[in-house]
């Protein structure tokens, strides 16, 4: 006999849902289940019902660092949809669910200073939490009072900064706390005149823009910097700036980025990732790490890309 559907009685539920639509770079196969949880509350349960079930499950963010395969994810996919932004005193409470762009301009027009940086992030607070996400030099890491996460079970535990052990794009979440989810978070800020904030939030929003891909769909950085040097500067003197390969590109703008120019696949950006780190090592000796994370399983290995 099939095994029950263990989700069968739970509302929005979706079955073999392409994930391409719920990512902001457009790629991706299907997950076997899809949901949004727009609660603490209702994650738990999910949470729950997996683990009893042993059902895997896998948290999905905005999709902007995240490359979902083409053969998509077993197991339960979660979008977290708690938005909540509240504010106390010297500190802004974000839900896990929230957008850090949002919260900073939302942040920016009630005079709130510390989370400009976060216009130039373009996730959720869970994922950014969960990979130490930064920009124009800020990071979680330096503006983090505690996080709440819940356990692959659904138990609740509030942590501190420092019990995080952030370090560049790392977290204690993508180690000894794996599969743990980032629901919640407090950002220490503090008071300040809207019209200075905002300036500063136009002049980060300003420098991405004149920096980096803007309006197309792209992953994001794709590679960490090495240390003293930046993939970015390493990848454009391989070469390999506008090449492609199927539908992807490395970005002509700047060469740490892969834009989904033309219905990509992940077999395409992988076929890309993997050139851009052979190519760089061959000439600089210099071993690009993925700042992306790779999410379900591909349908082939990638080959050589083409120009």
């Amino acid at each position: 006999m099939p095994r029950a559907d263990p989700f069968s009685e739970i509302p929005g539920v979706l079955r073999d849902e392409p994930l391409a639509k719920h990512s902001q770079f457009g790629v991706g196969g299907p997950a076997d289940w899809f949901v949004k949880a727009r609660s603490l509350e209702a994650l738990q349960q999910l949470l729950g019902r997996s683990y009893a079930a042993g059902v895997p499950v896998t948290m999905l963010g905005a999709g902007s660092n995240a490359l979902i395969l083409d053969a998509g994810v077993r197991g339960l996919v979660v979008r977290l949809d708690d938005r909540r932004l509240s504010v106390h005193d010297d500190t802004v409470e974000l839900g896990g669910g929230a957008m850090l762009p949002r919260a900073a301009l939302d942040c920016a027009r009630r005079g709130i200073a510390g989370l400009e940086f976060g216009i130039g992030v373009p996730g959720t607070c869970g994922a950014s939490v969960f990979g130490n996400a930064g920009a124009f030099g800020t990071e979680i890491k330096d503006v983090l009072i505690d996080c709440v996460s819940l356990s692959p079970a659904g138990e609740a535990a509030t942590r501190s900064a420092a019990e995080c052990h952030f370090s560049y794009r790392e977290s204690i979440f993508k180690h000894a706390l794996r599969g743990h989810v980032v629901v919640q978070a407090r950002f220490r800020v503090s008071g300040g005149d809207p019209a200075t904030v905002r300036r500063r939030t136009d002049a980060i929003q300003a420098q991405r823009k004149a920096t980096q891909p803007y309006g197309v769909r792209s992953l994001g950085s794709v590679f960490k910097n090495p240390p003293g040097d930046r993939a970015g500067r390493l990848i454009e003197a391989a070469g390999l700036k506008g090449i492609r390969h199927g539908g992807a590109q490395i970005a002509e703008k700047h060469a740490n980025f892969i834009l989904n120019l033309e219905r990509a696949t992940a077999a395409d950006v992988l076929a890309l990732v993997q050139l851009a780190q052979q190519s760089v090592f061959s000439r600089f000796g210099v071993k690009l790490e993925r700042e992306i994370i790779l999410l379900g399983e591909p349908t082939s290995t990638p080959v050589g890309a083409a120009s």
